[in-house]
């Protein structure tokens, strides 16, 4: 369960395995504060014989000092001094009694004697307690590294403790766009951001936690969710390219038995204006070709042609037809004729062994998040993952012309007459202003992209927080960020 700081937690705890503890002795918080946490001395806390400690940051030596404590086999930091070493700016704040940690536009509250840290409003649980020693707060090592998104790596040799710590290289935040983070977090976004323009990256940030005890980092493999239409709409049109089908080709031509499949061409299956049901069962294992057995037993909503109905039955439709031209699985023509060639390297299908942060959905009745499980997904609708990165690469690639024809893309962003919705993509504007955006969502997860056609910008979110309007999200971002 993750809960704000204001509704509290009942986490486990779990312990540090760098088995030593470093304190430095400067940066002294209030005596007063010290005096109400009761006054503690160091040397009491140093142990005899403790091994010695070596430290550097980013290859360089930690100018921690020499004074060092253990405690309960954690190793503990003042918040002052190791958090400046990390690049952050450290304040007291006499109001709330805690210890003020700002870096990239988050905001950490320390307080005495607690087991957890706020970060943006959300409790991380650390591995032990924050404690005043000879009137310094002091918090373990990785209380410090894990909401700071920087990285720590103990090794114990010849009696000696080596910590290597490495600051967050992968955040981008400049503070012209403290409006779209003040607006990020206002909503309590958990998930991982990205703003570019022109291919430069101007914000790449995460927000939230992947678990109790971590934070959701900004290279963090995210589900897609429905954001995986787009490369099921290229993918066919890829095919028409290559001259193995035609977006004019009718159901029936590739499913023979579909009934009124002569009715209804690969076209209207791209720009859901088919009729056909949007839902089915979804079964982990279950065949693609047995999903499509059970479509073909639902009556149409309406003639083809003639409305819009968004239908994630048809992109399951068309991940079929693509398996049954190319000869490959969808999976496998994806990964090998979109994402190698295009070097999206983090991006693919998603199995229960793809390592994404946890997803979460909310429970209005405890007014909290609770953890779900893997979701599954059938082909073509939401079955692929990806990063931040990768999909910056995939926008990219699209605008350049890498991944089909200039001809093909204006095709692929002409919308229906019934619904502002091209293949895959939907598209507003005129001109200069025309943008090309999606949604996608699953259990516990939420993504939306937004994309200039004609100015380079691009907006991705990923989220591991289900039920979000990222599409009303990326729109009022777009406006933040480029006045849009």
């Amino acid at each position: 369960m993750i809960t704000k700081r204001k509704k509290g937690s009942g986490w486990t705890r779990i312990a540090l395995s760098a088995g030593m503890a470093l304190i430095v002795a400067a940066g002294v918080m209030p005596v007063q504060a010290a005096e109400a946490a009761g006054k503690e001395s160091l040397q009491a806390a140093v142990p005899t014989g403790a091994a010695s400690i070596q430290a550097e940051i980013d290859g360089r030596p930690a100018q921690w000092g020499d004074s060092v404590y253990t405690y309960r086999s954690l190793t503990y930091v003042p918040v002052r001094e190791g958090a400046v070493s990390l690049g952050a700016r450290v304040k007291w704040d006499k109001a709330q009694r805690a210890a003020i940690v700002t870096l990239n536009g988050d905001e950490l509250l320390y307080r005495p004697d607690s087991e957890t840290v706020s970060v943006n409003g959300y409790e991380l649980k650390m591995p032990g307690t924050t404690r005043y020693v000879g009137g310094i707060l002091t918090v373990p090592l990785r209380g410090l590294t894990e909401p700071l998104r920087a990285s720590v790596n103990p090794v114990s040799s010849g009696g000696v403790l080596n910590l290597s710590l490495k600051t967050d290289a992968a955040t981008v935040f400049d503070a012209k766009l403290e409006a779209v983070n003040a607006y990020l977090k206002e909503k309590e976004y958990s998930g991982s951001v990205l703003i570019a323009q022109d291919g430069k990256v101007l914000m790449r940030k995460a927000y939230g936690l992947s678990t109790d005890t971590t934070t959701v980092r900004p290279t963090d493999q995210m589900r897609l969710g429905s954001l995986t239409k787009a490369f099921t709409a290229a993918s066919i049109l890829k095919l028409e390219e290559e001259g193995k089908l035609s977006t004019d080709d009718t159901l029936a031509r590739h499913i023979p038995d579909y009934p009124r499949g002569d009715e209804i061409k690969l076209s209207m299956l791209l720009s859901h204006t088919s009729g056909i049901a949007l839902n089915f069962v979804r079964k982990e294992g279950t065949p693609l070709s047995e999903t499509v057995e059970e479509i073909k037993k639902s009556p149409l909503k309406f003639a083809p042609g003639t409305d819009y109905m968004y239908s994630n039955s048809g992109y399951v439709l068309l991940a079929y037809i693509i398996e049954q031209t190319s000869g490959m699985s969808y999976a496998d023509f994806v990964q090998t004729r979109i994402l190698d060639p295009l070097g999206m390297k983090h991006s693919g299908t998603a199995t229960r062994q793809t390592k994404t942060p946890t997803g979460y959905e909310y429970d209005w009745q405890t007014a909290a998040w609770n953890p779900v499980g893997y979701y599954f997904s059938p082909s073509g609708t939401g079955s692929l993952y990806s990063t931040l990165d990768d999909m910056l690469i995939w926008s990219q690639a699209l605008s350049a012309g890498k991944v089909l024809s200039e001809e093909t893309m204006e095709r692929m962003y002409t919308t229906s007459p019934y619904k502002n919705y091209g293949y895959g993509w939907h598209v507003d504007g005129q001109g200069s202003d025309r943008v090309a955006f999606h949604s996608g969502g699953g259990d516990g997860y939420t993504t939306g992209i937004r994309r200039g056609l004609n100015d380079g910008t691009v907006i991705i979110l990923l989220s591991n927080h289900g039920g979000l309007d990222t599409n009303a999200m990326t729109a009022k971002i777009r406006e933040l960020a480029f006045g849009q």
